[in-house]
């Protein structure tokens, strides 16, 4: 049976970057198990799949020598432009306007993941992978591991880093909280003819979409709507899909020349109200999984990872399971998960409606936020991933 002080299940951004981070400032001895091998891809296609990075997960990511690993695949979001289909109030938010050079980046999952993974290689990050875990049993002073490949580990602390359908969640004693938003997210890449650096956001009655900017000129679109509604949407042929998002979201971005492979999935909100158990810990999707509105879910799970890391470090030589370490975490992390749980909530239930009342007064709002930037100012900020920033020197 081999020892290790730190075992993480799952090598997403999340698992990947906290067991670099770990790599980087900690002696601990680290594995990482995952079923699946990432294939390093000069390009992935038209079809890649995207995610905004927060101006404040940049920082993160610059700070543990990662961003430049990752720069060359983003795409700067210098504007952003948050609107009500039918109504007159909207918001401009500009990088300049922040003192940053952008709010965000968008990187394509299957080009930043791989590339981030191979940089494993230069640590002393013991990999499983392929592999998955069979069965874990907590004992009072590690936890037990078995592997489908027949491996065993015996680990001082366990992260759960699995994703929102987390197999070593379902094997522990954990009841996460789960609300079903009745939506489904139906996601593409576009071509458009005013390709830029604005990502868009577009509030309807039945939910909101999201256009970001993407290299190579293209956008990647989030579309949210009903059920019912996105059953139709998905059996349409290109040409129909095309039509019907123009209508929707207008032509803010010109006209919609090309429309990618459509993907789509239900939309529900999970969290634990306490993501610690016996050393065991969860961080990113494992612990909370967010609506898609305002994009906040990943970058939350990223500064999962970070904290940890930063609590494991300050507490070299220790055990990294003890519950005081584990507690300290969640202490920390807390207030960060509680804000952005309830703000993407707050914000589905006041825009995905068409209550007249609750129009006029988001519609009031967004124009107020406009005239006056500075009433938005503590919304921005948590958008961009500033409001929670350490003061670590690392």
């Amino acid at each position: 049976m081999q020892q290790v002080d730190i075992a993480i299940v799952g090598a997403g951004m999340a698992g990947t970057t906290l067991a670099l981070a770990l790599s980087q400032r900690t002696n601990y001895k680290v594995a990482l198990i995952e079923a699946f091998e990432p294939k390093a891809q000069s390009h992935p296609g038209f079809d890649a799949r995207a995610i905004a990075l927060a101006q404040g997960s940049v920082q993160s990511l610059s700070k543990l020598n990662l961003w430049s690993t990752l720069a060359p695949m983003a795409k700067a979001i210098e504007h952003i432009q948050v609107s009500d289909r039918g109504h007159m109030g909207q918001v401009w938010m500009h990088a300049d306007e922040h003192l940053v050079d952008a709010l965000g980046q968008v990187i394509e999952l299957e080009r930043a993941g791989p590339a981030l993974f191979a940089k494993l290689a230069d640590t002393e990050v013991q990999l499983f992978c392929p592999d998955t875990l069979a069965r874990c049993e907590q004992q009072q002073e590690s936890v037990h591991l078995t592997l489908n490949s027949g491996a065993e580990l015996s680990a001082k602390l366990v992260v759960g880093a699995d994703g929102g359908r987390s197999p070593l969640l379902a094997s522990m004693p954990f009841e996460p909280q789960r609300h079903d938003y009745g939506q489904t997210a139906i996601i593409s890449n576009l071509e458009t003819s005013k390709p830029g650096t604005t990502a868009f956001e577009r509030f309807t009655d039945q939910g909101p979409i999201a256009l970001l900017p993407m290299t190579e000129d293209r956008y990647s679109l989030v579309w949210v709507c009903d059920r019912n509604k996105a059953d139709v949407v998905m059996a349409m042929d290109d040409a129909a899909f095309i039509e019907a998002l123009q209508q929707e979201f207008g032509y803010r971005c010109g006209q919609i020349l090309r429309a990618g492979k459509r993907h789509h999935y239900p939309l529900f909100r999970t969290h634990l109200s306490r993501p610690f158990h016996h050393r065991v810990v969860f961080v990113g999707n494992a612990a909370q999984s967010l609506h898609p509105i305002a994009g906040q879910g990943f970058n939350l799970g990223l500064r999962d990872a970070v904290t940890l890391a930063e609590c494991l470090a300050s507490a070299q030589g220790a055990d990294p399971g003890l519950f005081t370490l584990l507690d300290d975490y969640w202490q920390q992390r807390q207030p960060d998960v509680n804000t952005t749980l309830g703000l993407t909530h707050g914000l589905v239930k006041l825009f995905s409606n068409n209550n007249p009342f609750l129009q006029l007064g988001r519609n009031m709002g967004l124009l107020a936020m406009d005239l006056a930037p500075t009433l938005g100012q503590g919304l921005i900020r948590q958008t961009m991933g500033q409001h929670h920033q350490r003061s670590a020197t690392w």
